[in-house]
């Protein structure tokens, strides 16, 4: 709606912000016209082949002698945690009277952050920020709903989409197509706009540290999606 802003956001290797914070308009729509035809690692192409690949040769040997250059594909990358954590912090600077959602695109893996989930995450809940997300390859499997805590050492994580979604009480949505990204989308607005808001009173002590919540109801019809915990604010906010 004309209330709502936007800002985008794209990461592989690193994470770069395409467009700042603003209402939908045309200028959105050209940035994300424009993502539609980048690919590659930060929207680039590695080039390992080709008249473009290395320096002149003669029969196939360089032309300044030594051994023939041999081209290697960047290691791949999902710095999926630097990317919710730089969305994150920019979605902290804006009031706390506005809903907060970062909505994600993408397979869900996780390998070369140098933000941790746990430090990620704690951005998230201080600053009250849901992530939902549309799952991609084969994250969009149904079965990678029973496998969102696989990690392979040394090898990242497989797919922490799940985790942040049910951390945060956001969503992830498993079908891939146009209309299941508009579908997801709208979803994830209508709950933005149609959340309640629980407080309770306590004894214990002030303290900054995690503290879990369980949210029941007493209408066993309904489905509560509500987040796992939060950190208590700082005095004074």
């Amino acid at each position: 709606s004309q209330y709502d802003q936007v800002s985008v956001y794209t990461y592989s290797t690193a994470v770069t912000r395409v467009s700042e914070f603003t209402p939908p308009n045309q200028r959105l729509t050209t940035v994300l016209n424009s993502l539609k035809v980048n690919r590659g690692q930060n929207n680039g192409v590695p080039v390992l082949s080709g008249p473009l690949a290395g320096g002149p040769t003669i029969n196939g040997m360089p032309a300044s002698g030594g051994p023939v250059p041999v081209n290697t594909p960047t290691k791949q990358a999902h710095v999926l945690n630097d990317a919710i954590m730089r969305a994150a912090l920019d979605l902290s600077k804006e009031g706390r009277r506005r809903r907060k959602v970062i909505f994600i695109v993408r397979d869900g893996k996780e390998q070369g952050s140098t933000a941790s989930y746990a430090d990620t995450l704690k951005v998230l809940l201080q600053n009250e920020i849901s992530v939902y997300a549309v799952a991609t390859d084969s994250s969009a499997l149904p079965v990678y709903r029973q496998l969102n805590k696989l990690h392979l050492p040394r090898q990242g994580y497989d797919n922490l989409l799940p985790r942040y979604a049910a951390a945060t009480g956001g969503e992830v949505y498993t079908e891939f197509s146009q209309n299941a990204i508009e579908r997801a989308y709208a979803s994830a607005m209508g709950d933005a706009r149609n959340q309640y808001t629980l407080g309770y009173m306590t004894k214990a002590a002030p303290s900054s540290t995690y503290r879990e919540i369980e949210v029941k109801v007493d209408v066993p019809s309904l489905d509560v999606r509500a987040k796992y915990g939060y950190y208590p604010l700082p005095p004074g906010r």
